[in-house]
């Protein structure tokens, strides 16, 4: 995961009938930071997708007049495009992906999902604080959640948080939740115990709530939130590859 390019990506036999892996990013960031091993395509045959998810790539100000609903497309039609002639369809989601793809599940059979560092309540103090902020404040400065300085300068996305965005993943926070009894996917989900954004109580909630899904948790113990280019980035990989050849296995 340490290509440059913060540009939609298509690897491997796009539109072929192997598996395939969707990939979305976090809020604020690009794809970027969900592409995935180059292994997985090389070695594995997979085809990938990463959509850059609306209001992404453009500008804060862009971000901020973007709805929840236009994530909930992007990241739909993505998915269907992928299983309209895959065998199987895998989705991977990095913090606000990891939302989007619980939203997926709930809609679609996925062949299995993979959640990382996946916020599924903010807290009570963001669920009340940010929609009153949000009222004469269109945005705050961020530092992307990286411990790595290198990676951290590295790291493509916007600096600053239109807090209106944020607003609109509380919001779709609860609508996935409420549902999440709907998700049959079997789930791996992956969080780091220094993540100072998402708590790894987070984790225990998903898989409460999506108690019919089979799932399973992994920490990590070293990162900050963008654990996928952070300094247990080579882990992360090494998790994403064995998740999804554990997931394939019924298929070889």
């Amino acid at each position: 995961m340490n290509a440059l390019s913060s540009a939609p990506f298509e690897l491997g036999p796009v539109g072929g009938e192997g598996p395939a892996l969707l990939c979305l990013h976090g809020l604020t960031g690009t794809p970027y930071e969900v592409r995935p091993p180059e292994r997985l395509v090389e070695e594995h045959r997979f085809a990938c997708l990463g959509p850059l998810l609306p209001g992404h790539g453009t500008s804060p100000e862009q971000l901020a007049r973007t709805s929840r609903q236009a994530w909930i497309e992007s990241a739909l039609d993505a998915y269907v495009r992928l299983a309209a002639t895959h065998s199987r369809v895998y989705v991977l989601g990095l913090s606000l992906g990891g939302v989007l793809a619980l939203r997926i599940a709930q809609e679609r059979a996925a062949a299995g999902i993979l959640l990382l560092a996946a916020p599924i309540d903010l807290g009570c103090w963001y669920r009340v604080a940010v929609p009153l902020l949000a009222r004469f404040k269109s945005q705050v400065p961020k530092t992307p959640a990286i411990v790595d300085p290198v990676a951290r300068d590295a790291h493509p996305g916007y600096r600053c948080m239109p807090l209106p965005a944020v607003v609109e993943l509380i919001r779709l926070q609860a609508e996935v939740e409420s549902r999440l009894q709907c998700v049959r996917s079997p789930l791996r989900l992956l969080y780091s115990k220094s993540d100072p954004t998402v708590s790894v109580r987070d984790a225990g909630r998903i898989l409460k709530g999506a108690a019919s899904a089979e799932g399973r948790v992994d920490y990590l113990a070293r990162s900050g939130h963008v654990i996928t280019v952070d300094v247990e980035r080579t882990q992360v990989e090494d998790w994403i590859v064995g998740r999804l050849l554990e997931f394939e296995q019924p298929y070889r």
